[in-house]
């Protein structure tokens, strides 16, 4: 099982690859954090991984990280639930490892409170 950890805000040297805004009109949005979840994907395997924002709390926009980019295809980088459904409580990376080596993935989510 994989612990879905939050950073808290500051610079984290984390580049958020794939970022995309969601509009939050008419709203006010506090309490930003970054949320990340990270799997280990087995040689030749297509991994879903997914960073959910906590309990209240909208996602940003979101990202990715990979421990060896040549070897892992992102072939998603977004805020939906894999079935063309958009949702705004995480950020999903959805990955092919095309090496011989297990390989980490990271999906990164920036949440905050809307108002």
């Amino acid at each position: 099982m994989h612990k879905q950890q939050t950073i808290r805000p500051r610079f984290t040297g984390l580049t958020l690859v794939a970022a995309l805004s969601i509009a939050i009109s008419g709203c006010v949005a506090t309490g930003h954090e970054i949320v990340q979840n990270r799997a280990v994907v087995p040689p030749g395997a297509v991994a879903k991984v997914r960073a959910v924002c906590p309990e209240g709390k909208k996602v940003l926009g979101g990202g990715f990280d990979l421990e060896i980019p040549e070897d892992l295809r992102v072939y998603a980088s977004d805020p939906t639930d894999s079935q063309g459904n958009i949702l705004n409580n995480g950020w999903r990376v959805m990955v092919r490892n095309e090496g011989r080596t297990a390989r980490q993935a990271t999906a990164i989510a920036v949440c905050a409170k809307a108002h």
